[in-house]
Order: C-alpha cells, then sequence, then structure tokens
C-alpha cells in the first residue's frame, strides 16, 4: 500500500516525508512496547519487498504489484538480506521485523 502511494507522490517531496513518516507510526502502533533493535538502513523498496514477502507473496507477484520486473524484485530482496545479515527470505522478514522496519 506505501508503494503505491510513494509512487503517486514522487514529486511531492513534502507528501512522500509524511507518508514516510506515516509508514514508521504504523510500524510502531503494530508492534507497541516491542524495542527495536538497531536496524541498517533499508530503502524504501527493499522494506515495500520485505512487507510483501511477509505476505507471503512471490517475487512475480510483488513485481506486478510494484510494477517493476521479477529480476528487480530479486535484487532489492538480495540487498535487503545482505543488509541484515539474512540468509532467507524469512530470516529477512525476521530481522527486518525485529529492527522495526516492517510490521
Amino acid at each position: 500500500m506505501f508503494a503505491r502511494l510513494r509512487r503517486a507522490a514522487t514529486h511531492e517531496p513534502a507528501l512522500r516525508g509524511r507518508l514516510t513518516g506515516l509508514q514508521a507510526r504504523l510500524v510502531e502502533i503494530a508492534a507497541p512496547g516491542r524495542p527495536a533493535t538497531a536496524a541498517p538502513a533499508l530503502s524504501a523498496r527493499e522494506i515495500d519487498v520485505l512487507a510483501h514477502t511477509a505476505l507471503g507473496l512471490r517475487n512475480g507477484e510483488t513485481a506486478a504489484l510494484l510494477g517493476v520486473s521479477a529480476e528487480t524484485v530479486k535484487s532489492y530482496l538480495r540487498s535487503a538480506m545482505t543488509k541484515l545479515d539474512a540468509h532467507t527470505r524469512h530470516e529477512a522478514v525476521l530481522r527486518a521485523r525485529e529492527g522495526g522496519a516492517i510490521p
């Protein structure tokens, strides 16, 4: 959902910033009181891909929703996995959740 909103607000930096803040607030609401570990900086697209992965979507399904190719989704996922020091998709999702990047 946030991916679509950010894409629509690409040319409006103030709106894009507000959407990013709202996304962070929703993550906080989804996991109240859970201390976030020090998470590496993930890009907005890496977070989008991890959020779709957490929902159980495959690369092709995520690609269709984000308007990119399946190879691009794989690239974002690999990059996120590297930053999170994860060896599997599942582990990347867990570490992103622990770090507060996704609910």
